[in-house]
């Protein structure tokens, strides 16, 4: 073989070569989570990052990209762009969870115990932690520490919300020498300046889907503790409430609905579980409905394990079972949300919404109508939140004496809302106090349970600050009526209303209403048709000014 064939042999082979080095390199920078392999004690390493994310050293104003496997060293500063995402383990006991648009600084004192602490500026981040606590948060207003489960945090100019997700969190507000334990399934949140609100509820898997990006790594996170543990991983199954499956109880969003059939509220619930596999008499589990509410299973007949408590003074409630461990930790093995269902309480409720919307127009408190009708509000007019809104606010200040009565008379209760049918009545004086105008009508309002409370969710009829609005001269008048079937008595809609002798028309909708505004005061001939029902004429209709009506 001559010397240009050798070479010739050489260029083929180099680029196999090279192939294969950039493929073992590919592999190499490929996470893993094998204990002692991604892992590194005593340093905080790249785990993933997903999209644009960038580090900055101390002393530098040079951003660079992150890699995977990546060290990041004490005085580091961090930001995730609009699309990154990036997790960071220290150890093998703490995982954390950047969400995008987050900057923070990485701080490592020099002592005894090499920890992390972790600066937040402006950030959305969750906390993985695993007999450690050796990883701290500092926010804005305070200092969060997990030592065993996951809290999530929020922290930006306008406020600061800590949400222990899975076992308790600890946090320390700066100033105070003492720590604020928040529950699990409790947030906290602080105001801009700092300010504490009172621990509120939360549902922990809404908080998980909200950082669903990291599902995976947290799920495998959680595989390599539970495989080195030394703790029986137990099961929930054949869960009962009052003797009913939970399995074969109607959902309302988040909860379980326990019908109440004699409208009578149970004072008390049993509930009854199987715990898989069965425990020892060692094994220790508790029912938590609270911060302050915790009761401790006994082992009942056939297999089960049960718990009898008092029905919480609030008609939602959240049902949590821990395990308490050999270290006195609590492991959430199972949580469902109850709701009692009371036709009489609901009626109650309903009632009291309608009476509340009416004291706001009456005070003219724009809070709480900002406050009370839903985000996701719809009518069938294709109007909003902020249509709603804006619309209820322009009609309280441009008129004077606005009332508004709301008489409600019957009500029905589906997928977890309030249906109320109800008729109205709404006046209002002109700026010039010279003429009120007035409307009635019927509707229907859907009532949405959110943040606890019921809020306006939806509304048949449009908005009827609408006729307000329309009828601008209160010298004109308005026509309007309803169309109903003659043997059923039901509402029929499509019916084309025309003004015989004028150019005036109009539709019923599915109430069977139709509305003309600003028609002159007289006498007129109505002419009432729709394909199947044939011709109906009204004559002599009078129609008085809507400044005489009330």
């Amino acid at each position: 073989m001559n010397r240009k064939t050798i070479f010739l042999v050489m260029i083929l082979i180099l680029p196999v070569f090279l192939a294969g080095s950039a493929s073992a390199a590919a592999r190499a920078v490929r996470p893993s989570l094998q204990p002692g392999h991604s892992y590194i004690p005593g340093q905080l390493t790249v785990m993933m990052c997903d999209g644009p994310v960038y580090y900055c050293k101390p002393g530098e104003n040079a951003w660079r990209r992150i890699e995977q496997r990546q060290a990041i060293l004490s005085g580091y500063s961090i930001r995730t762009a609009a699309h990154g995402y990036l997790i960071l383990s220290w150890s093998a006991n703490n995982l954390l969870m950047v969400k995008p648009e987050s900057g923070f600084r990485v701080i490592m004192p020099p002592e005894a115990v090499t920890h992390v602490v972790v600066q937040v500026h402006n950030a959305e981040l969750m906390l993985a932690a695993r007999d450690s606590g050796l990883v701290e948060i500092e926010g804005r207003h305070g200092m969060l520490v997990v030592s065993h489960g996951e809290s999530s945090i929020v922290s930006n100019t306008q406020h600061e919300l800590i949400r222990a997700v899975k076992g308790e969190a600890a946090y320390r507000l700066n100033g105070s020498a003492e720590a604020t334990i928040i529950p699990e399934s409790y947030g906290m949140e602080l105001d801009a300046e700092g300010g504490e609100k009172p621990l509120s509820m939360f549902e922990p898997q809404s908080e998980y889907d909200s950082f669903r990006r990291f599902s995976t790594w947290l799920k495998h996170f959680n595989e390599l503790h539970r495989a080195v543990s030394s703790e029986v991983p137990f099961k929930i199954d054949s869960v009962k409430v009052n003797g009913l499956f939970v399995s074969n109880l109607q959902q309302e969003g988040q909860f379980n609905v326990l019908e109440s059939v004699d409208g009578k509220i149970p004072k008390a619930i049993y509930l009854q579980l199987k715990i898989t596999p069965y425990p020892a008499p060692s094994h220790r589990f508790e029912l938590s409905l609270g911060k302050d509410l915790v009761y401790a299973l006994r082992e009942g007949r056939d297999g089960y394990h049960e718990v009898s408590f008092t029905l919480p003074s609030i008609p939602e409630f959240i049902a949590t079972i821990h395990q308490v461990d050999s270290q006195d930790r609590r492991v959430r093995i199972f949580s469902a949300g109850f709701s009692v269902a009371n036709r009489r309480a609901g009626e109650a409720r309903a009632r009291q919404f309608c009476k509340e919307i009416t004291d706001a127009f009456s005070r003219k408190d724009y809070v709480w109508l900002r406050t009370n009708v839903s985000r996701d509000f719809r009518d069938w007019q294709g109007n909003t939140w902020f249509d709603f809104f804006n619309m209820s606010e322009e009609t309280l200040r441009r008129y004077r004496d606005v009332r508004l009565t709301l008489h409600p008379f019957r009500f029905e209760f589906k997928d977890g809302m309030t249906l109320i049918h109800l008729n109205y009545r709404l006046s209002a004086l002109t700026a010039d106090w010279n003429f009120r105008f007035e409307d009635r009508g019927s509707d229907i309002f859907t009532l949405k349970p959110e943040d606890g409370k019921l809020k306006l969710y939806a509304k048949v009829s449009g908005m009827f600050f609408n006729r307000l609005k329309v009828a601008v001269d209160l010298r004109q008048g308005i026509l309007r009526g309803r169309v109903s079937d003659e043997l059923t008595k039901r509402p029929v809609e499509g019916v084309n209303v025309t003004v015989r002798g004028t150019t005036y028309h109009a539709t019923s909708d599915s109430m069977g209403e139709y509305v003309i505004y600003n028609m002159p005061p007289g006498k007129y001939d109505l002419k009432f048709y729709k394909n199947g029902y044939g011709e109906l004429t009204a004559t002599t209709v009078t129609l008085k000014s809507a400044g005489e009506q009330f």
